[in-house]
C-alpha cells in the first residue's frame, strides 16, 4: 500500500449531514461536511481517550465532535472546544489530529493520503466523459475484492485473461489472435491499444446482437494511473458505439480492495437501459473477483524471479515497474510488517501535509512506518529493460 497518492474514500452521495467512517490503507478516517457543503477528512481517532469521531456528530462550529467526551475537531484537525473545560478555555497545543486534502469528482470523494505539498502531488486522473452529459450516460457500480489492490489493478489492464475469465468478451480459441498494438507509459500512468475478437454482443432486450458480429475485430484501450490506483477501460463496440469503465481501486487494507466504478456509454442513453449496464458491469467484476481471490501469493511479486512472463504481459510489466519505482526510489510503501507487533495496542496515522509544514510540532500519534527507499540493483534494472522490450 502506497502513501502520497489520491484515493477515493467514499461516494459523494454517501456523506450528508452525519460523519462517515472510511477505511483506507489499513487506517480509519472520518468524513464530514461543513456548512458550505465541503467534505473534510480527518484521522478517525480522538487524541483525548481514543473515541471514534465517525460515531460522533457535527456542530455549530463546523467541527466533528467525539461521542465520548464531546471534544470538537475542525477541518484542520485542531480541537476548538473541550466541553469539560467550558467556553473560552485554552486548548492544549497537542490537541490536534491529521487532516487531509479532499476533492469531489465523478461522484466520488477523493482524499490525498500523504504529506507532499500541493505542487508535488500527482493529479487525479481525468475523466471528461463523466461531465459530458449530452453525449454520455453514466451509471455507478461498487465492488469489494478479496485481494490486494496491486493484483486488482493488474487484473483490470490484463487483456489476455478475457478469453478465459469472461465468456462475454472472448473465446479461448481466439487467445492467440488478440493483439497488443501499442504501449505507452509516463511517470505515474500507462496505456495500451489492443484488438480483440469477442463473441456477438448480448443484452438490452436482444438489441445488442444487431450491432456487432461474432468475432468482429473490437478495439480496447486499457489505462492505469497510480493516483487512485485507477483503471480506465475504453471499448469501441463498433464504429459508433463506445463505452468506458473508469474505476478507482481503494486499498481498504492489504487483502481487501474497494472499487468505485463508473461506466459511461454513448448509446442507449435512456434510463431504462441503466439496470442492464449495471448488471453486466457487476458480472464482469464478479468473474474477475473469483479469480483474484485465489491468486498466490495474494500480493504482487516484487520481481519476476518466481514467475514466467511472455510478450503479451508487457503492459502489466509497465504497471509493475512504475509501482516498484515509487517503492524503491521514493519510499512510499507502508511497512505493514513493522506495525504487526503493535496491533491493538497502538494507533498509527498517515502523515498529512501539516506534518511537513510543522516539523517541530509534537504530535500525539505516530505515523505509519514506511519501507526505506533503496537503490535499485543492476539485476532489477536489467529485469525492467527486459520486460519493457517490445514483443
Amino acid at each position: 500500500m502506497l502513501t502520497n497518492l489520491w484515493y477515493v474514500a467514499e461516494w459523494s452521495k454517501a456523506v450528508k449531514d452525519k460523519p462517515v467512517r472510511a477505511k483506507l490503507l489499513g487506517q480509519n478516517f472520518v468524513l464530514f461536511r461543513d456548512k458550505s457543503g465541503k467534505v473534510n477528512c480527518l484521522s478517525d481517532v480522538c487524541i483525548h481517550r481514543g473515541g471514534s469521531l465517525s460515531k460522533g456528530f457535527t456542530t455549530k462550529r463546523d467541527c466533528v465532535a467525539c461521542p465520548y467526551h464531546g471534544w470538537e475537531f475542525d477541518a484542520e484537525g485542531k480541537v476548538q472546544f473541550i466541553p469539560s473545560r467550558g467556553e473560552g478555555a485554552p486548548i492544549p497545543e497537542r490537541a490536534r489530529i491529521d487532516a487531509y486534502p479532499t476533492e469531489e469528482r465523478y461522484g466520488m470523494i477523493w482524499v490525498f493520503l500523504g504529506d507532499l505539498p500541493e505542487e508535488e502531488r500527482y493529479p487525479i486522473p481525468e475523466f471528461p466523459e463523466y461531465e459530458d452529459k449530452a453525449n454520455w450516460r453514466a451509471v455507478d457500480v461498487e465492488y469489494s475484492w478479496t485481494g490486494s489492490v496491486d493484483r486488482v489493478v493488474e487484473n483490470g489492464i490484463d487483456i489476455a485473461h478475457t478469453s478465459f475469465v469472461h465468456p462475454g468478451f472472448g473465446y479461448q480459441e481466439m487467445a492467440d489472435k488478440n493483439e497488443i498494438l501499442k504501449v505507452d507509459r509516463g511517470e505515474y500512468w500507462g496505456s495500451s491499444d489492443n484488438v480483440l475478437y469477442p463473441p456477438q454482443l448480448e443484452g438490452n432486450f436482444g438489441l445488442m446482437k444487431l450491432f456487432r458480429a461474432d468475432k468482429a475485430a473490437t478495439y480496447v484501450s486499457p489505462a492505469f494511473y497510480l493516483p487512485g490506483h485507477c483503471v480506465r477501460l475504453h471499448i469501441k463496440v463498433n464504429s459508433w458505439m463506445e463505452m468506458i469503465i473508469f474505476d478507482a481501486n481503494t486499498p481498504v487494507d492489504e487483502t481487501t480492495t474497494r472499487s468505485f466504478a463508473v461506466q459511461v456509454r454513448n448509446f442507449f442513453k435512456w434510463p431504462m437501459f441503466d439496470n442492464g449496464a449495471k448488471k453486466r458491469t457487476r458480472k464482469v467484476f464478479g468473474e474477475d473477483g473469483d479469480i483474484v481471490a485465489e491468486l498466490s501469493p495474494n500480493y504482487l511479486p516484487e520481481s519476476l524471479e518466481h514467475e514466467v512472463s511472455v510478450e503479451q504481459d508487457k503492459f502489466m510489466s509497465a504497471w509493475r515497474m512504475i509501482r516498484r519505482k515509487h517503492i524503491e526510489e521514493k519510499g512510499w510503501k507502508i511497512d505493514t510488517k513493522a506495525m504487526k507487533p503493535f496491533e491493538g495496542e497502538k494507533v498509527f496515522t498517515i502523515p498529512s501535509p501539516s506534518r511537513r509544514t510543522n516539523p517541530h510540532f509534537k504530535w500525539a500519534l505516530d505515523t505509519v512506518p514506511l519501507v526505506p527507499p533503496t537503490r535499485r540493483s543492476a539485476a532489477t534494472q536489467a529485469e525492467d529493460s527486459s520486460a519493457a522490450e517490445p514483443a
